[in-house]
């Protein structure tokens, strides 16, 4: 944003009002009009720290709520934000956040055990609306895994391993805390939360990532830790 409020191009410099009005053009001529150079207007919203755009004509309503994460707006909990953008396709990107058996392997950490399902703790996915209370009906959806948030690959390595000692840590450490669900929602097209809850769906530390394709094969990945 410039000073005066409008929003320039970082690529040419050129500025917009909110009517999409240009009014300014660096590379133009004194005296040079500006009145051919305009743009179409679009609704946007800060929410929680990131841009929405909505492609409706500006004055369209009701339009859809921007999807939130309530830990966000909880005074208690602080969160850190992170940009990349990615040369990976959006498609792709989703589905390997949503992927936690890759955790172990390919980022070699034992937390993404606790998201990965087993012959005795399966995972359950679910398709829920979502209601949007601009229009006081269901106008989107949500996309739930849940499963038992405790180790299972790790464990049946080490058991198949006869490690006693870790078998016995394990037995320790599932009788010394209350069972927690590790969940992963999906808010289409943008928003993934990860988080071990408990009983009453309270969760201490979330991941939550919001993507968005900025061109073929490419994608602007935004996450942040809630805790």
């Amino acid at each position: 944003l410039t000073e005066q409020g409008f929003l320039q191009c970082a690529y040419h410099g050129w500025a917009f009002d909110d009517s999409g009005a240009c009014k300014a053009i660096p590379q133009l001529p004194a005296g040079g009009s500006l009145a051919s150079a305009c743009t179409r207007a679009a609704t946007a919203v800060v929410s929680q720290g990131i841009l929405w755009l909505h492609p409706a004509p500006r004055g369209t309503a009701p339009l859809p709520e921007v999807p939130r994460v309530p830990e966000m707006d909880d005074d208690r909990y602080k969160w850190s934000p992170a940009v990349r953008d990615l040369p990976i396709d959006y498609s792709l990107l989703v589905e390997n956040i949503l992927d936690p058996d890759h955790g172990l392997f390919a980022h070699q950490l034992p937390a993404f055990d606790l998201y990965s399902a087993s012959p005795d703790a399966p995972q359950r996915v679910t398709v829920r609306a979502v209601e949007d209370e601009a229009e006081d009906e269901a106008a989107a959806f949500a996309i739930e895994s849940r499963v038992a948030a405790w180790a299972k690959l790790t464990r049946r390595q080490a058991e198949s391993a006869g490690s006693t000692a870790v078998r016995t840590a394990y037995a320790a450490a599932s009788a010394d805390t209350p069972q927690l669900e590790a969940s992963s929602t999906f808010r289409p097209p943008a928003v993934i939360v990860s988080c071990r809850r408990d009983g009453a769906g309270a969760s201490s530390f979330l991941t939550c990532f919001f993507l968005s394709p900025t061109g073929v094969g490419r994608t602007r990945f935004m996450a942040a830790g809630v805790g």
